[in-house]
This record gives structure tokens, C-alpha cells and sequence, in this order.
């Protein structure tokens, strides 16, 4: 991922001193500074368009496949505010069964989650109940069918098991959008903006600054 490329980074004072006690320092990410989409761009609804992760693709090849390069990975991700790709990118079939494996027993993934409504419409078509509305199990419906010219009762109800709401869970992860290759450009002028570090007591160049932090002494 060529995102830590564009981090800044922070000088630290080392812990330990060189034999003529001035501090060394040890250089390592700035991990406090992060890259963001701006803001305008979310308000453009030409700047991003809808992709569904086909099968076990990672953010590198989506972003091959995009952008031509899958250094952008980064761009992929940022574009979806994710932070923690494990839990929020979909898990590939085998993580997917180690998960369920690790969280249930084979009689919890076949129990109740949720119920949730199946689709019910009159003789005309018309449309009396959504599908997919979580509901109690004894969940009915009374409508009266001009066409039958009788009322009509349902109990349009069926069981999600926690199996079947894992597996919806994972897929919705797959919906994602992506940022349009004539923008990206933009992105990338952001980041290394956002990560520049301006003139200060602590600048040593424009991604690097150093800091004075306490040495922590061990006790004697």
C-alpha cells in the first residue's frame, strides 16, 4: 500500500543515549495525520459510482482494475471510510467459514436471528406488504381484495436464521463505492497536502517534524 509512502513522519527521541549523552532518534509514522476524500467530492454525485466486490477481490486488484495500479489500494478504502480491513472488507469464503466457526455452534447458526416479511400483494398487483421489514413472528396482514371481493388474512413471515443473517451482513460489504478515475489525481494532491507539515519549531522538511518528547527514566 503506497499510502505509509505518502504519511509523514515524527522523529522521536530514542530512550537510550549515544556516549555523548545527546538523544538519537528513532523516525516512525505520523499515524495521528490521516487522509480523507474531500468533502465537495461527496456532494458531486458524478465523482463516485457504485461497484459490487466480485468474489474474493481485494482492495489492490479493485484498485488494478480501476485505476490501472494497485498502489491506489488506498484510495479505495479512504473512499469508504474504512479503517479496520478485516472487519470491514467482505471475508473470502474461507475466512468467512473460520469465523462462523469460531462464533457458533452448528445448532446457533441454524436458530432464529430475526423474522422478516415476505412480499404480499393484492390480485391487482398492488403492493400490501414489503419484503425484507424485520417483524415479530406473529406478524398478519388483513386486506381486503376487490377483485376476490373478499378480506384476505396473511401471515407473510419468514425465519432469518443467524446463518442466513452472516451471510447478508458479508454480502453488504461487497456494495461499495468507488472514487472516478478523473479525480483521482485530485486525491492524491490532497493527501500529500494534508500530510505536509508547515514551517514550525519542530519542521525538518515538509514530511518530517521532530518531536521533544519526556524520556522516561527506569527506577534504580
Amino acid at each position: 500500500m503506497t499510502y505509509f509512502r505518502e504519511v509523514s513522519d515524527l522523529l522521536y527521541q530514542s530512550q537510550q543515549t549515544n556516549r555523548n549523552s545527546s538523544y538519537d532518534y528513532t523516525r516512525v509514522k505520523n499515524l495521528f495525520r490521516r487522509a480523507k476524500i474531500r468533502d465537495d467530492f461527496f456532494k458531486n454525485a458524478t465523482a463516485f459510482t457504485k461497484y459490487k466486490i466480485v468474489g474474493e477481490e481485494r482492495p489492490d486488484q479493485v484498485a488494478e482494475k480501476i485505476y490501472g495500479s494497485s498502489e491506489y489500494d488506498w484510495v479505495v478504502l479512504i473512499s469508504n471510510n474504512i479503517l479496520n480491513i478485516r472487519t470491514e472488507w467482505p471475508l473470502s469464503d474461507a475466512e468467512f467459514s473460520n469465523y462462523l466457526e469460531r462464533k457458533y455452534t452448528e445448532a446457533e447458526l441454524a436458530s432464529a436471528h430475526h423474522y422478516e416479511t415476505t412480499l404480499v400483494t393484492d390480485s391487482r398487483g398492488k403492493m400490501i406488504v414489503p419484503a425484507g421489514k424485520e417483524v415479530d413472528p406473529n406478524f398478519s396482514v388483513t386486506y381486503y381484495d376487490d377483485i376476490l371481493g373478499v378480506s384476505v388474512t396473511k401471515n407473510p413471515v419468514k425465519l432469518v436464521s443467524i446463518y442466513e443473517y452472516e451471510i447478508q451482513q458479508n454480502d453488504k460489504k461487497r456494495n461499495i463505492y468507488i472514487l472516478r478515475p478523473r479525480f483521482l489525481q485530485t486525491a492524491i494532491d490532497d493527501m500529500r497536502r494534508i500530510m505536509s507539515y508547515g514551517f514550525s519549531s519542530q519542521y525538518v522538511d515538509d514530511l518530517t517534524k521532530k518531536g521533544e518528547n519526556l524520556r522516561v527514566l527506569s527506577p534504580r
